[in-house]
Formats: structure tokens, C-alpha cells, sequence
């Protein structure tokens, strides 16, 4: 899922307006662990957001393809809102490299554990 012009919009004049170079960096941290802790709740919960019917009567099968479906699409809303945070994250890694901030000063705000000591 790909995010809108208009949200892609809202993070080039809106947020992107609100940083400087103190923060920046700060503010893509906070929106990539939004967006890890959004990943994980979903992962760690989608084996008990499967449905399975309760019994064999057509009642509990009829529920599992109704609720099924709404399940998928609040799942949806909340990658999608994952997707739109990690595409303001690096907006907000643009926004340093412009502020001057070095490709290993980004990934050790971003990428601790990637690198190195």
C-alpha cells in the first residue's frame, strides 16, 4: 500500500515545517518506533485475529466470513498508518541530510543496533 499525494503532501508541508535541526532527528526516532510498535502488535496478534469456526453449524461459519473480513480491514488501516509513518521517517532523514547531518549520525539515531561500535 502506497501512500497518497494528499499524505504525502501533509508530510512535506506540514511536518516537515515543524522540525529543525535539534529535532529532526528526534522526531524520525519517535515516528520509527511508532511504527515498529504498530508492526509488532499486529505480528504478535494475527494468529489470534484469525478466526476459526466455534462449531460445525453453518451460524459459526456465516460469523467467521462476516467478521473475517472487518478484521482485515482494521489490520489494513493500521499498516497503512505504519506505511505513512515510515515514509515521514524518511522524509524526516532527507530533512537531516539537508540540516547536515552525516549518513552515520542518521543511522546511529535510527539504526543503533546496526552498526558497528
Amino acid at each position: 500500500m502506497a501512500i497518497t499525494p494528499e499524505q504525502q503532501r501533509s508530510i512535506d508541508e506540514d511536518l516537515l515545517t515543524q522540525v529543525n535541526v535539534d529535532t529532526v532527528l528526534k522526531a524520525a526516532v519517535i515516528y520509527q518506533k511508532h511504527a515498529d510498535d504498530i508492526d509488532f502488535a499486529i505480528a504478535k496478534a494475527n494468529s489470534e485475529l484469525t478466526l476459526t469456526p466455534l462449531g460445525g453449524d453453518p451460524i459459526s461459519a456465516d460469523a467467521v466470513l462476516m467478521f473475517q473480513p472487518k478484521i482485515g480491514a482494521i489490520l489494513d488501516v493500521h499498516r497503512a498508518h505504519a506505511e505513512e509513518l515510515r515514509a515521514a521517517v524518511l522524509a524526516l532523514e532527507g530533512a537531516a541530510r539537508r540540516y547536515g547531518y552525516t549518513e552515520e549520525q542518521i543511522a546511529r539515531a535510527l539504526r543503533p543496533d546496526t552498526l558497528a561500535p
